[in-house]
């Protein structure tokens, strides 16, 4: 990475129609062919100089991923909507993912006290507006629906399990079933079998694309808190994953991970990630950028609003004495895992390699790198 990057940097200062006086350091959007398409690039390893320590990219600057250029023309097109002025928060409707309920109430309880709420909630007096099924998600993302007429979806952020299929249109989240849908046979709705009607596929958000995303003036933030939300497995050219469907259905930004991801740890990340979304006012790659950031960290200390408890039972102050990645449950079932980035036979520490999992996908602060 280490000539990569001096031959970028070198490009990119000799530019002289790039933007300067602007704080961070450079913006790059990847659109990575063939497989090159499965590797999360902020992630990757380098040395600043011969023999000293190593550095991730995503420390030396802020990475945002297309599909396509044509997709990251349409999304870069698209005004952002306040984070919090019509929230939705998703807890795992399946009822069955350690940790999804509490960091569901602990984002209601911290950064959007006004969101609707969907899904189970077992052990906290809420009230939830649907189940959410996928009819519910597709209606949240249709123009002019949203929790409130005057205001339209602004955030969508889902905890729930997710998996990416064989083929990329059976790529799903898990949801509710609907009404008076039988629950399905042991075996079906998981990685490599059939979707069941309580998953969103890839194909259900592509279905309404034309008619909602091509046209969207503004969009939501999506962040899609599972497993491989955006991964393929398959056709890495212009891929299709759950995160580059959101993109087509309409939605501004979003955020998804690359292989199966621990419960505790991302409930952390994403904790760090809305507070500096909504407390410090960062845009969402600066937000991500951040918590990532903030997770390699071995000082690090729970920002000042999540002090005291996040995530329900799960004490922040206990974060720096204990890397949040060591949870051992894991959102989604196991599927394709990314390579370690290390050294020959040695991995990531559980807390970095929990900050690599996250990528965002289309739209960065800028629209063009320099």
């Amino acid at each position: 990475m280490g000539p990569l990057l001096r031959g970028l940097g070198e490009r990119i200062a000799a530019n002289p129609d790039r933007r300067t006086g602007r704080p961070g350091g450079a913006r790059l959007i990847l659109v990575p062919c063939g497989r090159l398409g499965v590797v999360p690039w902020h992630a990757a390893r380098f040395q600043r100089a011969p023999g000293g320590a190593h550095s991730h990219l995503c420390s030396l600057a802020h990475i945002t991923y297309a599909a396509s250029g044509a997709q990251f023309l349409r999304a870069v097109s698209r005004a952002a909507r306040p984070a919090d002025s019509a929230p939705v928060l998703i807890a795992d409707p399946r009822m069955d993912l350690v940790g999804a309920e509490e960091e569901i109430v602990a984002l209601h309880r911290s950064c959007y006290p006004g969101a609707t709420l969907y899904g189970e909630f077992c052990d906290t007096p809420v009230t939830s507006a649907g189940a959410g099924t996928p009819a519910e998600v597709l209606s949240l993302l249709s123009p002019g629906s949203g929790t409130d007429a005057s205001a339209p979806l602004s955030l969508l952020h889902v905890a729930s399990h997710a998996w990416a299929g064989v083929h990329p249109t059976v790529s799903a989240l898990a949801l509710a079933l609907p009404e008076g849908a039988e629950e399905p046979p042991f075996g079906q709705g998981g990685p490599d079998t059939p979707p069941d009607p309580g998953m969103l596929t890839v194909s259900d958000l592509l279905d309404g694309a034309e008619d909602t995303g091509e046209r969207a003036a503004d969009g939501p933030l999506v962040v899609l808190s599972a497993c491989e939300t955006d991964l393929s497995q398959r056709d890495h050219d212009e891929a299709l994953t759950l995160a580059t469907a959101f993109i087509a259905r309409g939605a501004r930004d979003v955020v998804g991970s690359r292989w199966t991801v621990p419960d505790g740890a991302s409930s952390v990340l994403m904790a760090v990630f809305h507070h500096l979304l909504t407390v410090d006012g960062l845009a969402p790659p600066d937000a991500l950028r951040g918590a990532q950031l903030w997770m390699l960290d071995p000082d690090r200390r729970p920002p000042s609003s999540l002090r005291g408890s996040c995530c329900g039972r799960r004490p922040v102050r206990s974060w720096r004495g204990s890397p949040p990645g060591r949870a051992s449950s894991t959102r989604g079932t196991p599927g394709t895992t990314a390579p370690a980035h290390g050294p020959p036979g040695r991995r990531l520490p559980p807390d970095a390699e929990t900050a690599a999992r996250w990528r965002r996908v289309s739209r960065p602060c800028a629209a063009a790198p320099g």
